[in-house]
């Protein structure tokens, strides 16, 4: 489990992002969450490692920041061919090292845009690759999955006061499916 938070000092300033990160389930920390800072927005990303060699390793624990870039991905991709040197042991940072090269001189969802395309140009098999950005006080999704819209697909809601992002719906809210290959901006 991660969680970044971006605090703030008034309505208008922000702080830079505060970063808590776990090996346990969240489940089993739900009394850290009482002591999180007060904050316009949380990212959190709880999930377990894909392959065995990568469990119990906090390194590879989302969500990577940079800057006030905040990435967090879920997916499973397989045999991808860049040609290029990217930074990272494992598909997620190598994800986010791309995203931060190719976001250099474009916006967010045209960097999703490119980062989608050469993933899909590039990999022998996408069975699901969903990107999440925190940038600017926005939040940047791309959904993306070859079958499996069930476990693969990403739900949203969006009201006056409240913008949520999540794999499984938690809560009663009223949750909207993104469509395959989508990019929502919220």
């Amino acid at each position: 489990m991660g969680i970044a938070v971006k605090t703030r000092n008034s309505k208008l300033e922000t702080r830079s992002w505060e970063i808590y990160k776990s090996l346990s389930p969240i489940w089993e920390e739900r009394n850290k969450l009482r002591n999180f800072p007060e904050a316009n927005i949380f990212a959190v990303h709880a999930r377990s490692a894909g392959f065995p060699q990568h469990r119990g390793n906090i390194e590879f624990n989302q969500p990577y920041i940079s800057d006030d870039l905040c990435f967090v991905f879920n997916g499973m991709i397989k045999g991808v061919k860049l040609g290029m040197q990217l930074e990272g042991k494992i598909g997620a940072q190598k994800i986010f090292s791309l995203i931060r090269q190719e976001q250099k001189d474009k916006s967010i969802d045209g960097t999703l845009r490119i980062v989608d395309k050469l993933i899909l140009d590039n990999a022998k098999k996408i069975l699901g690759m969903n990107i999440g950005l925190v940038k600017d006080n926005k939040f940047y999704v791309l959904c993306e999955y070859e079958n499996n819209p069930a476990y693969f697909g990403i739900r949203f809601h969006q009201d006056n006061l409240l913008s949520l992002v999540c794999s499984e719906p938690v809560g009663s809210y009223d949750w909207k499916m993104m469509k395959k290959g989508e990019i929502l901006v919220l």
